[in-house]
């Protein structure tokens, strides 16, 4: 299953577009784009934004497979972990997203808030 980079961030992930130390990928299976990510390099671990574009048992496969390629991409960078990071306008947390993350193997879900203040 293919992972690739892209110029631009998906409008779903437009908040990060402007993050100088994330990468924009495609995943792709063979009914073509199924996701989109961010993925920044930190010392100890990858940093991981995943935005579903569709989702299914096919979907779950594809997401699994190409975990294993990030994976093995961490342990190639000397990572210990990859964080999976979920961005969203608001204030109240996706109740979706436990259940999402496990399916993968993620643990140990945390709540995490972020504000911003522009300083330009």
């Amino acid at each position: 299953m293919p992972i690739c980079p892209v110029r631009n961030a998906h409008p779903a992930l437009g908040a990060l577009a402007k993050a100088p130390r994330l990468r924009f990928v495609e995943l792709a299976d063979e009914d073509g784009p199924y996701a989109a990510a961010a993925i920044g390099e930190h010392s100890d671990c990858l940093e991981l934004h995943l935005v579903a574009l569709r989702f299914g048992p096919a979907t779950v496969r594809a997401l699994r497979a190409d975990l294993e390629e990030l994976k093995a991409e961490a342990r190639r960078l000397g990572k210990k972990r990859i964080v999976g990071l979920r961005v969203e306008d608001g204030q109240a947390p996706d109740p979706r997203w436990p259940k999402f993350t496990r399916l993968f193997g993620f643990t140990g879900q945390r709540v995490f808030q972020a504000a911003e203040l522009a300083v330009e």
